[in-house]
């Protein structure tokens, strides 16, 4: 209750799903973040006809444009009055033409984080909360017809590990939580499989992509939604977590974190 939230991406997919589960849980407002307006518009007039006018908000933004996710912030505070929760889900597949990806995978994650400290951190009039960076399990264990796709994910999850660390939530009062998406039956799965690498770097990429994906068990976004919801309320700012084959494990570094200082 009089908690408020904005999700990217949440037109569509896990985001669109993620904002549903945050309105069936109780949350007050949420601001629904796209950079496809058309969707954007259907999308908040079915949330609205469900759950009532005054509970969510459209806002059109294009994550790769540091410009556009500050303005899309401060307007969401501007009509909320105050921000609890960010969900930073934009994201897109993008091999062969790989900008756009590092622009809205990366670049978007990290403005959304870095925004979301600004609007909720203790020390700038905020009142604190938690953001969740939705990243993928290919950012730990790699798809090898996607790498530019793979790559952005892990970039994802070390952006939550560091700035989700003790000394900035301490300061700041802002969680930084990264989820890892397991096969999840969105629009964008369904076309990935003709935007994997390049034939020129070998001629099997996409009959690779499509046996990896057979060989994972699917879930639905509301399932993914329902077990975020359990994910927040037990995530520790900086930790990672698996939610794949409507299953949530927390993926354990302190292995690998452990060898990285017997080597420095």
């Amino acid at each position: 209750k009089e908690k408020y939230a904005l999700v990217t991406g949440g037109a569509r997919g896990i985001g669109f799903a993620c904002v549903r589960e945050l309105l069936l849980n109780g949350i007050e407002g949420v601001s629904l973040v796209d950079i496809n307006v058309k969707r954007g518009k259907e999308s908040t007039a079915l949330l609205q006809s469900e759950f009532g006018p005054l509970k969510v908000l459209f806002l059109e933004a294009d994550v790769s444009k540091k410009a556009e996710v500050r303005d899309a912030f401060r307007e969401s505070v501007e009509h909320w009055g105050h921000l609890d929760l960010v969900i930073n889900d934009a994201g897109m597949v993008s091999e062969q033409n790989w900008e756009p990806a590092l622009l809205t995978n990366c670049g978007g994650a990290l403005q959304g984080t870095l925004t979301g400290f600004q609007y909720m951190s203790t020390k700038q009039n905020g009142r604190g909360g938690t953001i969740v960076n939705v990243a993928s399990i290919r950012g730990i264990s790699p798809n090898m017809a996607m790498p530019v796709y793979s790559s952005t994910k892990a970039f994802t999850i070390m952006l939550g590990r560091s700035l989700g660390a003790p000394m900035y939530y301490d300061h700041n009062g802002v969680k930084v939580i990264t989820v890892c998406p397991g096969k999840t039956t969105t629009e964008l799965m369904l076309s990935s499989a003709s935007l994997v690498a390049s034939s020129g770097l070998h001629p099997n990429t996409q009959a690779v992509h499509v046996e990896t994906l057979n060989g994972m068990k699917s879930q639905s976004p509301q399932e993914f939604a329902k077990l975020l919801m359990t994910v927040l309320d037990q995530a520790a700012s900086g930790t990672v977590w698996a939610i794949a084959g409507n299953k949530v494990n927390q993926i354990d570094f302190s292995s690998m974190d452990q060898q990285c200082m017997l080597y420095s």
